[in-house]
């Protein structure tokens, strides 16, 4: 049940048709796994706080540097040298003290994967480097969590929205099969500051999506800074060809 405090605090959404109380409950019992707390997670995590999400788990082993301050609005100058998911849960309790949030001062690995995976579910992949991005999608795979990941360098950004728990999809190695860490990332390509907002903000957009009204076709979506176009495609349940079946 939500309390009077949440109808008001939730009231523009409570009055959206088709949301209501049932879908704010939808949110409030969701757990999410957020993997990456830079700038696609620092603006996705916000609005899913701000959203009433019920559990919200941040992993990252990082610290805070000051280049990360051009598009990582959650922290402030104040907080170099310290663990990102630590400032970001210390910064989200703060916006929302309904939500129950975690910090874990780790990188996502094979070794914590269980772990961390278990009782969670969505996962959104925030992460910034191919290495991590395909590691998460395959666990997410094998243990049938479904995913929303993410990525955005120079001008462009990606989403991807892999249902995992309810139906066959291609794998993060089927749609980009030749893709490496030599491609590029921030470090060496750049970021536009509000990029990572925008696209970060459409993971949040996107996960709520799903939690109230779920859609179980594998997704693709494009966005180009330059020109402001954002591009969507269908991809085939029958065109994975990775599938990791989930074992016990």
């Amino acid at each position: 049940m939500l309390t009077d405090l949440e109808f008001i605090r939730y009231s523009r959404q409570l009055m959206l048709p088709g949301f209501g109380e049932a879908a704010q409950l939808k949110l409030k019992q969701t757990k999410v796994l957020l993997i990456g707390c830079g700038g696609l997670g620092n603006a996705a995590s916000q609005y899913l706080v701000s959203s009433g999400i019920g559990q919200l788990t941040l992993v990252d082993g990082d610290k805070v540097e000051l280049s990360n301050l051009q598009r990582q609005v959650l922290f402030r100058d104040s907080d170099r040298g310290f663990n990102k998911a630590q400032i970001a849960a210390r910064q989200l309790k703060q916006l929302n003290p309904y939500v129950q949030i975690k910090a874990v001062e780790q990188h996502f690995s094979a070794d914590n994967a269980a772990t961390l995976l278990a009782n969670t579910d969505w996962v959104l992949d925030c992460t910034d480097n191919f290495k991590s991005r395909k590691l998460i999608n395959q666990l997410c795979q094998h243990h049938q969590i479904s995913l929303i990941s993410a990525a955005a360098i120079a001008q462009q950004g990606q989403l991807v929205l892999w249902p995992f728990a309810h139906n066959q999809s291609p794998c993060y190695s089927c749609l980009f099969p030749d893709l490496t860490d030599q491609s590029g990332n921030c470090s060496s390509l750049g970021v536009l500051a509000p990029l990572p907002g925008i696209i970060g903000s459409m993971q949040a957009m996107l996960l709520i999506q799903q939690i109230i009204h779920p859609d179980h076709q594998a997704k693709f979506w494009q966005f180009e800074g330059i020109g402001f176009r954002l591009s969507a495609y269908d991809m085939p349940a029958q065109s994975c060809h990775c599938r990791v079946e989930k074992t016990d």
